[in-house]
């Protein structure tokens, strides 16, 4: 187990940044693209919510494998805040991409219900991505 320790890179982190910047972006550019009224930035959005989603799985695997080699599986209050979070934070941009595809006409709705929750979920999805991150970070900066 130890060789595979100092074998193996550190897959998570390499992996995790790529969904802890694009729901943020996301966020920023659905409200950017409300505000100003160019729909580029809500294609943006929808592009960057697809891709966060997509890697999303990888992050979770890659989670899974270096809390089991390098943490022997213990699980504590910061893993399972971790866990939760990671599958919280799938459904949560599952849940945004779903709106997004029932409603293709998002970006020119205003303020409407299926504009309100897009945005609530893409914010939600934000603050879990803060949240992973700061205990992502008190586990290698402890």
């Amino acid at each position: 187990m130890d060789t595979l320790k100092k074998t193996l890179p550190h897959l998570h982190p390499i992996f995790v940044h790529f969904p802890q910047a694009l729901f943020p972006v996301a966020f920023a550019s659905f409200v950017l693209g409300m505000l100003t009224g160019n729909r580029i930035f809500e294609s943006g959005a929808l592009t960057a919510v697809i891709f966060g989603l997509l890697s999303s799985p990888v992050c979770i695997i890659t989670g899974h494998i270096d809390w089991r080699l390098r943490y022997s599986g213990a699980m504590t209050r910061v893993f399972r805040i971790k866990i939760w979070g990671a599958y919280i934070l799938a459904f949560l941009a599952a849940a945004a991409l779903a709106v997004r595809l029932l409603h293709p006409e998002i970006a020119g709705m205003g303020i409407s219900v299926p504009v309100i929750l897009y945005a609530s979920l893409l914010g939600a999805c934000t603050v879990t991505c803060v949240v992973l991150g700061y205990y992502g970070g008190k586990l290698v900066f402890h």
